[in-house]
């Protein structure tokens, strides 16, 4: 049995349906993040396994009980809130250990927690201060450590890093994998930054307009995204997405892409069985920055390199890489090449296609065109979003 499963859960505000029938399962240990745009209900699932919130239907089991009518102080759940909330005339170590006085901890006992999760944290230094003498990054180690100290069952962070600027943020990340990688706790996390999510998971929820697009390990999610919602959500930049038609070359299945000054066609080695069924019919075809590079870069041990020449439209230096932007199907496509690389917007150069990471989606439907035994992930979604394997 799973430790927390979220079951068929709905959540109804008068007419509003926020949350249309999650379904969730984790195990002990797990750092589970949901992610989607704003107002796709995260937030809102996250307050109902906290007890916050009231389940309109549906079962949230912890551990094997029922916590659905449970109330939030007996759940042995901690929340680390994005505002802190943080007492301002206490100090830090009072802070961290009010919620341990009010269940009328022993005052030695609370002192050795104290001492214990201001290590962790690396805090030790600064628990006689009071919040307003403290940094962000630093209050957020504080709300970290007052949810530590209880030693829950489960965590429950809600966009945590979302106050702190991009360098803190980058650090507090760092940090709260490490922790989880020491404590082995089982974590659910709140945030809309799908390199967050990305950095942080075991297992990512891609929510969108209240349902679950897709349940996986990060590296599925964004190898194999299930719809055209997904495959644009995860990843920066993010997948290219671009209108091809199926059809056969030399008895071969290949994909035809119109560019400015010719057609590229790239060979089907992926799903071939699910699209031969779309021979003469067009797709959306996706591929993401890396599997687009300069010949020289392109992994041709492990991946299927097919190479155009292609107009190169803009130059984007990053330091470590270089995004090269090209039309193809009418649409800017973005490829991560070599840095240093000597290319120019208007300039003709190769680019190399890795075919074997290329995958389709229905246009109408947004679903994956995948064959039937690649089943890599879990998913839950309207079947309007995701329809019927091809």
């Amino acid at each position: 049995m799973s430790f927390l499963h979220i079951h068929n859960v709905h959540k109804r505000f008068g007419d509003t349906h926020v949350l249309k029938g999650i379904d969730i399962a984790i195990e002990k240990g797990d750092f589970l993040v949901l992610v989607g745009p704003s107002g796709c209900g995260k937030s809102t699932l996250l307050n109902m396994i906290a007890g916050l919130d009231a389940i309109s239907e549906g079962e949230l089991l912890l551990n094997g009980e029922r916590i659905n009518d449970l109330h939030p102080s007996r759940r042995d759940i901690a929340m680390v809130f994005q505002s802190y909330a943080l007492y301002p005339s206490m100090t830090v170590a009072g802070n961290i250990g009010f919620g341990l006085e009010m269940r009328k901890v022993p005052k030695a006992k609370r002192r050795e927690a104290i001492q214990r999760a201001a290590e962790l944290l690396q805090i030790e230094n600064l628990l006689n201060r009071k919040p307003a003498q403290l940094s962000g990054g630093q209050r957020q180690r504080v709300a970290m450590g007052r949810a530590l100290v209880r030693e829950p069952q489960l965590f429950l962070f809600d966009e945590p890093l979302s106050n702190l600027d991009a360098k803190l943020r980058v650090d507090m990340r760092t940090e709260i994998k490490q922790l989880h990688q020491r404590l082995g706790t089982t974590i659910v996390y709140v945030t809309h930054d799908q390199i967050e999510a990305m950095t942080l998971a075991t297992r990512i929820a891609v929510m969108r307009g209240g349902e679950l697009q897709q349940l996986g390990t990060p590296q599925s999610v964004y190898d194999d995204p299930n719809n055209l919602f997904v495959a644009g959500f995860m990843g920066s930049p993010s997948m290219n997405l671009v209108t091809a038609r199926i059809t056969r070359q030399d008895g071969a299945l290949v994909a035809r892409i119109a560019s400015a000054n010719n057609e590229v066609t790239l060979p089907i080695v992926r799903d071939r069985a699910a699209l031969e069924a779309w021979c003469d019919r067009d797709v959306m075809l996706g591929l993401r920055p890396e599997a687009i590079t300069d010949p020289a870069s392109a992994n041709r041990e492990d991946g299927e390199i097919h190479e155009a020449e292609l107009e190169v439209a803009l130059v984007e230096p990053t330091g470590a890489d270089l995004y090269v932007v090209t039309r193809l199907g009418g649409r800017s496509i973005n490829a991560r090449m070599r840095p240093g690389a000597p290319l120019s917007p208007g300039q003709s150069t190769r680019f190399a296609f890795d075919v074997s990471r290329m995958v389709a989606f229905d246009p109408e439907t947004e679903a994956r065109i995948r064959d039937e035994t690649d089943a890599t992930t879990q998913v839950t979604a309207r079947p309007a979003a995701l329809g019927q394997n091809v």
